[in-house]
């Protein structure tokens, strides 16, 4: 099998390097729709009897309170009348969503443990409906709407494990971008170091963004049809940089020692092929 890759690779070069470019387009296209199929979830066991329990729970009473909402007033405090005023308007907002059950809020209910000591902050408690699969999207246009500085000097902050599934699908795909623009470089001028040719550097380096592209339209392709964790694409980039770029490294080196004994290209190929 390999000596018909190597002969391949020699007979056809130009029709499997624009096969690959074609390759890698498409992979891109698929690709970059990969972070809106993966999930911030998926690390529980459906068939657990707290998963189970979860279940239940959410048929039965609206679900657990997995949105907090952090209500900062900083002049007269949360008991203050324009406090009070907007904390009801937050609450009665929150209870007109679709997309949100139970809420429960320190100006409905009163309760000392939903507000701080010192009396200026206070909490909006509710359950963002949608698991793992449109909970985040739910989550964010929820964050988005009700977070921020208000009129009368309230600031609204986000918590609970559905702000965290939101913030985990931001900070992956920002992570992965600036892992990329930190390695690439720096593994560039590694391998100018090594081989001192910058055909012989590219190549190594274009090998692992190939692996990288690929794995993401596999991601999104299996994201398709399947639960997989948004943790997923920083895995693709340490392993896609690494194993392509080792791989690389080992092809191109024995390439080169080939060259190096006098042996033509064909035959160069045909060896670091089949080795």
């Amino acid at each position: 099998m390999f000596d018909r890759i190597a002969e391949l690779a020699i007979r056809r070069s130009r029709l499997v390097l624009v096969v690959a470019a074609v390759a890698v387009v498409l992979m891109g296209a698929l690709g970059a729709g990969a972070f809106g199929k993966l999930l911030p979830g998926g690390f529980d066991d459906p068939s657990s009897q707290s998963s189970r329990a979860r279940t239940v729970i959410t048929d039965k009473f609206g679900g657990e309170s997995n949105l907090v909402l952090l209500v900062r007033a900083p002049e007269g405090g949360v008991d203050a009348a324009s406090a009070r005023q907007q904390g009801k308007e937050l609450t009665a907002g929150l209870k007109e969503e679709k997309t949100v059950a139970n809420v429960i809020s320190y100006w409905d209910t009163g309760n000392p443990d939903l507000r701080s000591e010192d009396g200026e902050q206070a909490m909006v408690l509710a359950h963002v409906k949608g698991g793992d699969t449109k909970e985040r999207e739910n989550a964010k246009e929820i964050i988005d709407e009700y977070t921020g500085a208000g009129d009368g000097g309230l600031t609204v902050e986000a918590g609970g494990s559905a702000a965290v599934g939101d913030d985990m699908g931001t900070y992956s795909s920002e992570d992965l971008v600036l892992a990329e623009t930190i390695a690439l470089p720096l593994t560039l001028l590694l391998l100018l170091f090594v081989f001192g040719s910058v055909v012989s550097a590219l190549l190594p380096l274009a090998i692992g963004l190939i692996a990288i592209v690929g794995t993401l339209a596999e991601l999104f392709l299996l994201g398709s049809v399947a639960s997989i964790s948004i943790t997923a694409t920083n895995l693709t980039t340490a392993l896609g940089l690494g194993l392509g770029i080792d791989y690389a490294l080992l092809m191109v080196s024995r390439f080169r020692e080939q060259l190096a004994r006098g042996a033509s290209v064909d035959d160069a190929v045909r060896h670091t092929v089949h080795t």
